[in-house]
């Protein structure tokens, strides 16, 4: 039975005449070749227009004229021009292409289809993964899947050494639009003093662990820079293992409300408390943020709901509290499981483009010395992760250590102890605990039992 003629026709998924368009305009303009960036002879679809194709890359390359008789001689050497039709094809090629002119549009065909068979290609690993029997959970289908497809998307794209002069005119573009525009780069954390301190804030495709001993302020910190994020008009996702979505919500709404965290978790508010609480509702009525706070989520989970994320509400900024609560992995040993979650959340910012917050605890080395900062080699369970990360900061709060002393009250210091693009240095805040937040801090800076908190000069003394 025929099909009626309004019902749709399969997609073709390769066009034997743009191909054939590519080598004859080749054959005849041996410097059209500068117009195919990105085609490479795996595109094509047939076999003898893929070996035509090669023989002229070849030619070109090696600074050779590439004609019918030349591409035709080379083949022959080479023991493949009857594969290919011989001398009548490749003349025919070139005879029925009448310019190069439109080489380029010819190629994004090539490409294009090219493109189609791989994803039908992908979509048959996929059904196979999908109908083959195995260990293979079915989150984990979902996962290998988004990868296959996202490999997909780096068809044609050419990563291949690019001269410096090549990539001056393009800096030098953004330093005048930096310039001009006044804003950094980077994702702002809404903390000024760290945002200079970091060279605009945490940036796209880094890897930041906050880290610091417990009740130092970490989840505080990390939740406050989300909320200003957020404020921004950014979206956010707190992976939260340790508190329950409520516990954060009441932490936001204290931060935004300057409400006291107690008065909100007891019931206990006062009068003045309950316009301020209207207030944060209505600032953060319209803000992306979004928590899960499903218990010990496997790196595999926090992938897969990251990128669901991403694709239904974007995603700006990941924060991950905290990386001692990840579970499963194949790793036997504890130090490898947390060097494996490290690595993937390094892989997971790369792979989305947005800066991933991964909150870590310390040992208890740092009591040990006199003026109790750590230092990295005090980071828990796993020296990969001082490897794997592009920023680490310890959140430092000396009254903890001293609480006799009035001077140290509130006084807070985020520690960058690892910047790959930037200075080390010290940024001292007022830590309000009421309210979980934290903010500039101003005046001189406190004395401290084992001496005063000195900056190391010509760095943090510029913040």
């Amino acid at each position: 039975m025929n099909a009626p003629d309004d019902f749709p026709q399969a997609r073709v998924l390769h066009s034997i005449e743009a191909e054939q368009a590519v080598l004859g305009g080749l054959l005849l303009d041996n410097d059209a070749i500068d117009r195919i960036s990105g085609l490479d002879a795996a595109h094509f679809y047939r076999d003898d227009h893929r070996v035509i194709y090669g023989a002229i890359v070849r030619l070109v390359s090696a600074n050779k004229p590439a004609d019918v008789l030349t591409v035709f001689e080379q083949l022959q050497v080479e023991g493949r021009a009857e594969r290919v039709g011989g001398l009548s094809y490749l003349n025919a090629v070139a005879q029925n292409t009448p310019s190069a002119a439109n080489i380029a549009r010819y190629a994004e065909i090539v490409r294009d289809r090219a493109l189609l068979r791989d994803t039908a290609a992908t979509a048959r690993k996929v059904l196979e993964l999908v109908e083959t029997p195995g260990p293979m959970k079915g989150a984990e289908i979902v996962d290998k899947a988004q990868g296959l497809l996202g490999q997909l998307t780096q068809v044609g794209v050419q990563r291949g050494p690019k001269m410096l002069y090549d990539l001056m005119t393009d800096f030098v573009e953004r330093v005048d639009e930096r310039y001009h525009s006044r804003v950094e780069p980077g994702v702002p954390t809404g903390i000024g003093s760290l945002d200079r301190a970091l060279n605009g804030g945490f940036h796209d495709g880094n890897l930041i662990i906050v880290a610091g001993r417990p009740s130092m302020g970490k989840t505080a910190l990390t939740t406050d820079i989300g909320l200003n994020m957020a404020d921004a008009g950014r979206s956010v996702l707190l992976d939260s293992m340790e508190m329950s979505d409520q516990e954060l919500v009441a932490r936001a709404a204290a931060n935004r409300g300057g409400i006291h965290l107690s008065a909100l978790l007891s019931g206990r508010l006062g009068d003045g408390d309950w316009p301020r609480l209207t207030h944060a509702i209505q600032l953060m009525g319209d803000m992306r943020f979004a928590i899960d706070d499903t218990p010990a989520m496997t790196l595999l989970e926090v992938r897969t709901k990251a990128k669901a994320h991403k694709r239904k509400f974007g995603l700006d900024a990941l924060i991950v509290d905290y990386l001692g609560l990840m579970s499963g992995g194949e790793e036997k040993m504890r130090t490898q499981q947390i060097g494996a979650y490290s690595r993937g959340l390094k892989s997971l910012a790369k792979e989305l483009n947005i800066p991933v917050i991964a909150l870590a605890q310390l040992s208890r080395k740092n009591e040990e010395r006199p003026d109790k900062k750590p230092i990295l080699s005090d980071l828990r369970d796993s020296g990969d992760i001082e490897q794997d990360a592009d920023v680490v900061i310890f959140v430092h709060r000396p009254e903890m250590y001293d609480p006799n002393n009035d001077e140290l009250k509130g006084y807070a210091e985020l520690l960058i102890r690892k910047n790959r693009n930037g200075a080390l240095c010290d940024v001292p805040l007022l830590y309000r605990g009421a309210v979980t937040k934290f903010d500039e801090w101003t005046g001189p800076l406190p004395m401290l039992s084992h001496g005063p908190a000195v900056r190391k000069r010509g760095i943090a003394a510029d913040l």
